[in-house]
């Protein structure tokens, strides 16, 4: 400051302290310095209140939005609570028995339907095991709980099927049982959530339905057989000769008389496998026999519609112990759907291989195949594809539940992939152990 030494607060202070009474004169650059300082104070006084005050304001709009936020959440947990409350009451009040237990299967929960269908109370079961003798299970053989139990807890996957157990008074029910495992992040097993539905009056109406069927078939085979004979006998000219135009008439009664022969026989079968009276009887066999019979009497219908049939056979194929009749019946029901919805000049083939544990038979073609859309319906009764009925009015649709049915009841296996237009392959798979025994009063015709 032009060689002036620069005044401080300090040396105000001292200058203007009480009790000196000395005039001191001050450089006006001193004074001009000293508000220079001053202001700079205040400015950056000023700069922090508002920076302050500033900071403040966030803070109030973060509150404002934490407080926003909390009121949302809140109102998000009174609707759960509010849908969960609801969610209680359609469990407690559902027709179907449904109970929730530990990991040991001991019973947390029952709701109203366990009392409705089983008899028992709530207060009977919470606490125990469930489905033991001593409230509603223990009717199904070992080996069910077992498998049963080795689905959910070991293998952690939904269980279900059909399950015989006793209400409170000793009666006998059938129910449609659903089992499920509730996991934990760690894949540990929480809970277990039980599903029962009783489906013992659906079961009698079927029982009676088949018992119908079969009474009704019976009945009717009879007078077929009857009309067959003398139809033949009259083609045969034992009554005499016949003109062309009789023949024509005779041969058109006798194919519908044998389509009827073939709808009584298929629902027959159906009656005796849903009545579980039909027989399964094994015995050694070459099966690659039983595919090449099967092959020699569709000859003519291949032979006409100029296919090419292709057999595949492992040199090592052993013999199994299979039901002749049954199998061939499966050979012949596949082997003529390949060639009736086959156009000419189609390819069919049969291919039958060893495995691991199996025997696995694969028939296939370039046909018609099946719509998507329609490919979970395949082994239901009377199904026949759209695209089949267009083409083709005859036919029963029973073929393809038939043989699902006698192999699943046999141990086997049926599985098939297709593609509209493109063809239908089908999978068998035989245990190399065989086809199981089953005793029964009546065989498939």
């Amino acid at each position: 400051m032009s060689g002036r030494k620069k005044l401080s607060d300090r040396n105000i202070r001292k200058l203007t302290r009480s009790g000196n009474s000395r005039v001191v004169s001050i450089p006006i650059e001193m004074l001009a310095d000293l508000g220079w300082r001053e202001k700079q104070k205040v400015k950056a006084q000023t700069a922090e209140i508002v920076q302050k005050s500033k900071d403040m304001a966030d803070q109030q709009k973060a509150v404002l939005n934490i407080l926003e936020d909390v009121e949302e959440e809140k109102n998000k947990s009174e609707l759960i609570a509010h849908d969960l409350e609801k969610f209680k009451l359609a469990v407690e009040n559902a027709s179907d028995h449904i109970v929730i237990t530990d990991p040991e299967g001991i019973t947390l929960y029952a709701n109203k339907g366990v009392e409705k269908i089983t008899g028992f109370t709530k207060e009977e079961v919470i606490g125990k095991k469930a489905g033991i003798f001593n409230n509603w299970g223990g009717k199904m053989e070992e080996k069910f709980y077992a498998k049963m139990w080795k689905t959910i807890k070991e293998n952690k996957q939904p269980f279900s099927g059909e399950v015989k157990n006793h209400r409170k008074n000793g009666e006998e029910y059938i129910a449609f049982a659903s089992l499920a495992p509730v996991l934990s992040k760690k894949g540990e097993v929480l809970f277990f959530v039980g599903i029962e539905r009783d489906i013992t009056k659906e079961k009698q109406i079927d029982k009676a339905k088949s018992e119908f069927v079969s009474l009704a078939s019976h009945q009717l085979r009879t007078p077929l057989s009857t009309i067959n004979w003398y139809v033949e006998m009259l083609l045969a000219g034992d009554a005499g000769k016949l003109n062309d135009e009789q023949k024509n008439y005779l041969d058109e009664v006798y194919r519908g008389n044998q389509r009827m022969v073939e709808l009584v026989n298929s629902l027959l079968n159906v009656s005796r496998l849903e009545l579980g009276t039909f027989t399964i009887e094994p015995e050694l066999i070459d099966i690659t026999k039983l595919a090449d019979g099967a092959v020699e009497d569709l000859a003519h219908n291949i032979s006409v519609k100029k296919q090419k049939l292709i057999k595949t056979y492992d040199k090592k194929i052993p013999k199994i112990k299979v039901d002749k009749k049954l199998t061939r019946m499966i050979f012949e029901n596949l082997l003529s759907n390949a060639v009736k919805y086959s156009p000419e000049k189609a390819k069919i083939s049969v291919k039958i291989t060893k495995k691991l544990k199996t025997v696995e038979i694969i028939i296939s073609d370039t046909g018609m195949g099946i719509p998507i859309e329609q490919q979970e319906r395949v082994f239901t009764k009377l199904f026949r594809a759209d695209n089949v009925r267009e083409t083709d009015t005859e036919g029963t649709g029973l073929g393809l539940y038939i043989i699902k049915q006698i192999l699943d009841q046999s141990n086997g296996k049926i599985s098939f992939k297709s593609e509209k237009n493109k063809g239908t392959s089908f999978t068998i798979n035989i245990p190399l152990t065989g086809m199981v025994k089953k005793e029964g009063t009546k065989k498939l015709s």
